[in-house]
């Protein structure tokens, strides 16, 4: 079985510290894997016997709903990691796919647990690598939030909107379309002062004026 070299180790974020010494031994400990474009290397609710770094290529995270939709997260590549979130025990959250032929390191998830014990400085680069995944995968859910309840907010005011002499106006309070579309007052006012400097729209007490067309997304 093939092993990755000293080399492709020390670019990956969580051995990056260790000395040549140790990662010639942690690489003794992983083997050599390839898979093709296109591949499904994993589906949401598998348990998965390895842990994978990748070393060259990408993989894509992502879900499918009841209809077939896919909610697509960053791509991910050279020095990220997959199977991290089974190190519990438990099944894969997301299904992953390869968009650029891979090339990873693996390690039974029995295995690396000792290696962590063994080596706590790779154990610590790992903690810091997944809480910057969990920064960058709050910024997407967040992003995505707003992107979601921009578009419900627009729906309502469309669908309350009545033609005053030039113009429409909605009669809607912040508060009102806040319980209306499930999204608190403030993130309402945010958007709402948003199209208000873009010259979407004018706020009155009680009174929503939609000056022109207001834009697909936020």
């Amino acid at each position: 079985m093939r092993q990755p070299s000293i080399d492709e180790l020390a670019a990956v974020p969580m051995f990056r510290s260790l000395p040549a010494r140790e990662l010639e031994d942690i690489a003794a400990r992983f083997t050599l894997r390839e898979y093709p474009q296109g591949a499904v290397v994993a589906i949401e609710g598998q348990r998965l016997p390895v842990f994978n770094v990748i070393l060259s290529g990408r993989i894509q995270w992502y879900w499918t709903d009841e209809d077939g939709r896919q909610l697509k997260l960053t791509p991910e590549g050279p020095g990220g990691h997959f199977a991290d979130t089974t190190l519990g025990g438990e099944p894969i959250l997301m299904s992953i796919v390869v968009i650029e032929p891979l090339r990873v390191a693996e390690i039974p998830m029995a295995e690396l647990q000792a290696l962590l014990l063994r080596y706590p400085q790779a154990g610590w680069g790992l903690i810091q690598d997944l809480v910057a995944r969990l920064r960058r995968m709050t910024t997407a859910t967040r992003t995505l939030g707003m992107d979601e309840v921009y578009t419900r907010v627009v729906k309502l005011l469309m669908s309350r909107a009545a033609r005053r002499g030039d113009r429409l106006e909605a009669a809607l309070t912040q508060a009102e379309i806040g319980e209306r579309v499930g999204a608190t007052r403030e993130m309402v006012g945010r958007i709402l002062r948003d199209l208000a400097r873009g010259g979407y729209v004018e706020m009155s007490r009680g009174r929503i004026a939609i000056l022109r067309r207001l834009p697909k997304r936020w």
